[in-house]
């Protein structure tokens, strides 16, 4: 797992927010700063570094604005690319050129998720938190569900 993006204030909360998610299943990264603007030739390096592994991995863009970051890394990797911008629902990385193919996340804690659904099949620990995390939510929304019948119809969902 590879995380890049621009030097920028902004992407504190949402980074945090996307660490978070990939610590729930265990997914291994690294935090890259880059931008695609400012540095293009030290990001196609980069790139080229990583294809050169053949290692299973996912990019995670973190940028704003433009986001040639995400446009610049789907094109150039051998990996898949996921765009999550912290200005969401910030649309640029949805017009890619043809050639430049990435995933869209709006929500930052959907990240790890999703990066943990493309390597399911890699590692069974991995399959084993998405089922139990998919578990814990269907569990949740099943209580939540109990506590409103019997708030509002004394248990009863069919009594009006």
């Amino acid at each position: 797992m590879l995380l890049l993006w621009p030097v920028q204030k902004a992407t504190g909360p949402i980074l945090k927010k996307i660490i978070e998610s990939l610590k729930y299943f265990e997914l291994p990264f690294e935090v890259r700063i880059c931008s695609a603007h400012k540095n293009p030739d030290t990001l196609l390096e980069i790139i080229r570094g990583y294809n050169a592994l053949t290692a299973a991995i996912v990019f995670v863009a973190v940028a704003g604005g433009t986001d040639a970051l995400s446009g610049t890394l789907s094109f150039h990797a051998l990996h898949p690319v996921i765009s999550c911008p912290p200005d969401a629902p910030n649309e640029s990385c949805l017009t890619n050129p043809p050639g430049s193919a990435n995933a869209y996340i709006a929500n930052a804690k959907n990240v790890g998720k999703f990066a943990a659904q493309v390597f399911a099949h890699l590692n069974p620990r991995y399959r084993k938190l998405l089922e139990q995390y998919n578990r814990k939510k269907v569990m949740s929304l099943e209580k939540s569900d109990r506590e409103f019948q019997k708030r509002f119809t004394g248990g009863n969902p069919w009594e009006v």
